[in-house]
């Protein structure tokens, strides 16, 4: 019979039931439905129902699965670690078998004082030991701390030198005690080897030990080294360079104050290591399996035409890419935006062996007391600076943190969503600033940092236009616009490079140097540093006569600079040109007037109140472009023990302008040396009663506004310079 309508019975299946109870239900009711005269019995002991109840289990399990896969799926909502972790790698981040704790150690050499002046030490007999010191805990032998970086002798550190003993005649400093603090993180080094014989794609090497901190080196057996990087893609790695195995250095300042003795140096002008990034095809990775030890990933070792990468010269850009004469499908096989994509993914080590040396222990009980760090383990290695020496003591002065278990589930799913929001790119301004805050101290120690787009109209890209086409004569023939000569100057380096490339000939180009993005940055990177008491350096006029600027015409030493540019190269946008300047500093003095209680001490009172004043003024809070807030500067001394009421507070460079007619106190000399155009010592009135060492005029009278001390127009930080004669007060 033809099929109608009529026999059309409609569905009476609910396709949201999950459960066995519900799935059961809707079973027993399409059979009633469907099959009223085929089956009548659903007592629960029949046949018939136990066929239903185990389809009912069958779906019920089936749904549970297919909910729980679909949980596991999402990161905020999966559950098993094995997923969560295997996300966190699609989103870049790396789960941690283990934490380690970090401390900063208080490391002493003894050297005796100097022939000529016994005032000073003999830093000739000071040594620099390398990174890799081990100390152990005194409640713990088990717990290791190993230095992160070299302690370096040889130059003054932060903490000055302290007379260690005298003759006990003549009174006479027979030697003294040098002080570094390193930091150092818990773990001990060891090594493994792999013995590798054919090559193979993706080489897998694990580690038995669970908690791997990190992989230090890997050396095969003709020295070469292999080095980790995020990804096998990825075909540059940085590289550090410490100064005393740098040819072209002799000290750890940055190539900047030269001549000057290295003992009374400042340490933020010191730079050990240089930062540079070089191309290698000896790269690996690491990954962390679901048993926490750690794996050594190396590369394919294969191009695209099935050829081994060989230890010659490789030119990636053209034998990483499918040429033509190897396909007859061309467009299909080349993408010209994968770059590197079609390269290698990186060698693949074959008949050698491999000495890896990786760093394991921290957990929790690495957190030890202070006090707790105080023996050294083994004799620690000289590599510079006299060879005999010793370190005579070492303590932790601050108890070891950080130190705890594998990443939780939490954690990791919390980490992975942060490390996917970064996108490690600097675009904004906020990008560059923790980017570049981000450089370790040991390229170089940086105290302040702001970041803008180059004012054109100052000192940016349009300084070109001084530049006529006329004035670069053959090269107009070739250059129709500015705009160009830009394109041409940021793609092919300095003018001199240009005109050999080029090979117009004809002209002469104008002096740019050089380093053109130094000359025409898109991004102005303002930076200042600390001197040795903790002072900000910015222009060098704020220095001391010891002081000279460096050979980029600031204060900033030019090592530094160029590790700033290297570390921001790999995440800067492509039209980014950074030009790093000086910051500007704006010194200042505190006038205070303040009441006190009838039966307070007022000396005691006008104590207090100067050491709030430091306190709230710590350089440690001030920032590029930040207000000062007078009447929260106010409150805060209400809230000094003693203060009845505080009448006045006055910010200023000169005199207290809050006292009519004039009559109030006043700083003598002036607490600035040269005014925002570069006049040396000078003030509004140019009768030259500024100060060496202080940094830029500053009218505050003129600034102050509603209780607020507005910032500069130029970036600039506030700085309460030399607190002790610079704040002034007094207690009725």
């Amino acid at each position: 019979m033809p099929y109608s309508d009529k026999d059309f019975k409609e569905s009476n299946v609910n396709y949201i039931n999950k459960d066995f109870s519900s799935l059961k239900n809707s079973l027993v009711q399409y059979a009633k439905t469907y099959f009223p005269n085929s089956y009548r019995d659903f007592n629960e002991t029949s046949p018939g129902m136990m066929l239903i109840e185990m389809s009912a289990y069958v779906g019920d399990v089936l749904s549970f699965y297919i909910d729980q896969q679909y949980r596991e799926m999402m990161l905020p909502l999966a559950e098993e670690r094995r997923n969560v972790i295997n996300m966190a790698k699609m989103l870049g981040y790396k789960a941690k078998p283990i934490v380690p704790a970090y401390v900063n150690l208080k490391f002493t050499q003894v050297v005796d004082a100097d022939v000529v002046d016994a005032s000073r030490p003999n830093y000739s007999q000071a040594s620099t030991f390398d990174k890799g010191v081990k100390v152990t805990a005194t409640t713990d032998s088990e717990v290791i701390f190993e230095t992160l970086e070299e302690a370096d002798f040889t130059v003054s550190g932060a903490i000055d030198p302290e007379v260690n003993s005298t003759n006990s005649t003549s009174g006479v400093v027979t030697d003294w005690k040098l002080t570094r603090t390193i930091k150092a993180i818990s773990g001990e080094t060891k090594t493994k080897t792999f013995d590798v014989t054919a090559p193979s794609k993706f080489l897998k090497l694990t580690l038995s030990d669970t908690n791997i901190i990190e992989i230090i080196s890997i050396m095969d057996l003709n020295n070469n080294r292999w080095y980790e990087v995020d990804y096998l893609a990825q075909d540059k790695v940085p590289i550090e360079t410490h100064y005393s195995v740098d040819s072209t250095r002799t000290d750890n300042l940055g190539n900047q104050n030269a001549g000057i003795d290295q003992g009374q140096a400042g340490i933020s002008l010191q730079v050990p290591y240089s930062l540079e990034y070089i191309q290698t095809n000896k790269r690996f990775i690491t990954e962390v399996n679901d048993n926490d030890t750690t794996s050594i990933i190396f590369g394919n070792g294969i191009l695209n035409n099935g050829a081994s990468l060989a230890s010659s010269f490789l030119d990636f850009e053209q034998s990483g890419i499918t040429i033509p004469g190897q396909t007859t499908d061309l467009d299909g096989y080349v993408d010209p935006l994968l770059g590197d994509g079609y390269a290698s993914l990186g060698e693949a080590p074959a008949h050698t062996t491999l000495t890896v040396t990786y760093r394991a222990g921290g957990g929790i009980t690495a957190n030890v007391p202070s006090g707790d760090i105080t023996t050294i383990s083994g004799t620690p290695s000289v590599i510079s600076g006299d060879s005999s020496g010793t370190i005579n003591s070492v303590t932790n002065e601050l108890p070891a943190v950080g130190g705890k278990g594998k990443d939780t589930v939490d954690e990791i799913r919390q980490r992975s969503m942060a490390f996917f929001s970064t996108q490690n790119r600097c675009v904004t301004k906020e990008d560059y600033e923790a980017r570049i805050l981000s450089l370790p101290s040991k390229f170089g120690n940086i105290a302040k940092v702001y970041v803008t787009r180059t004012d054109v109209n100052n000192d940016g890209l349009l300084a070109l236009d001084e530049y006529t086409l006329s004035e670069i004569g053959g090269l107009g023939d070739y250059i129709t616009n500015v705009t160009e000569l830009i394109t041409l100057i940021n793609t092919g380096g300095s003018l001199e490079e240009i005109i050999a490339d080029v090979a117009l000939g004809g002209f002469t180009a104008p002096d740019l140097g050089t380093d053109i993005s130094a000359n025409f940055g898109t991004i102005s990177i303002y930076i200042l540093v600390y001197d040795n008491n903790k002072n900000l350096i910015g222009d060098p006029r704020t220095n001391s006569d010891n002081y000279s600027p460096a050979s980029n015409g600031t204060s900033i030493p030019t090592l530094l600079a160029q590790n700033i540019k290297t570390h921001l190269e790999p995440f800067k946008v492509l039209t980014d040109f950074i030009q790093i300047k000086d910051g500007h500093i704006i010194n200042f003095g505190v006038f205070f007037d303040v009441v006190a209680h009838k039966h307070a001490n007022k000396k005691q009172v006008k104590f207090n109140c100067i050491q709030k004043i430091i306190d709230y003024f710590n350089i440690d809070k001030m920032q590029f472009r930040q207000p000062i807030y007078i009447s929260q500067l106010e409150s805060e001394l209400m809230d000094v023990d003693g203060v009845r009421w505080v009448n006045s507070v006055t910010i200023t460079q000169e005199n207290d302008y809050l006292v009519e007619g004039g009559g109030g106190q006043t700083f003598s000399p002036f607490l600035y040396s040269h005014s925002i155009d570069g006049n040396a010592i000078v003030n509004e009135d140019n009768t030259g009663n500024g100060q060496i060492g202080y940094g830029y005029l500053y009218n505050f009278s003129n600034a102050l506004s509603e209780g607020i001390i507005l910032p500069s127009e130029d970036p600039a930080v506030f700085e309460l310079k030399n607190p002790k004669q610079n704040i002034k007060g007094v207690v009725k």
